[in-house]
């Protein structure tokens, strides 16, 4: 999954062109730049079989205005909320928005960013 994520990001993002593996970024890593971040495993509780997979991504840009950050965000979001994507060996999985994080600045990576999370519905 992790794959097609990057590969459907970094064929079809416009506003972030570079994405990294997670703990990749420094404080000269040229911005903007995204992070996608696999979470955890957590149980559907309807479903004792299933089970949800968690997504973050992560998107850092130069401190400057939020505009940007937010025009990326929801770029993201329609690029992944309720969208049936397909790994190299044919499973398909579908990712469900949750919810999208505060501003913040990150004085270690010289960023401003957003988070957004999202989660894969998995069975058992």
């Amino acid at each position: 999954m992790r794959a097609t994520l990057y590969k459907h990001l970094t064929e079809n993002c416009k506003s972030v062109r570079n994405w990294l593996q997670p703990h990749r970024p420094v404080a000269d890593t040229p911005k903007p730049y995204g992070v996608l971040e696999m979470g955890e495993e957590t149980p559907a509780l309807s479903n004792r079989k299933g089970l949800f997979q968690d997504v973050s991504v992560w998107l850092y840009f130069e401190p400057a205005s939020y505009v940007p950050v937010d025009e990326a965000v929801a770029e993201v979001k329609r690029m992944l909320h309720n969208v049936v994507l397909t790994t190299a060996d044919g499973r398909r999985f579908m990712l469900e928005w949750v919810q999208t994080l505060r501003d913040y600045y990150d004085p270690d990576l010289q960023a401003i960013g957003k988070r957004i999370d999202f989660r894969i519905p998995r069975g058992g």
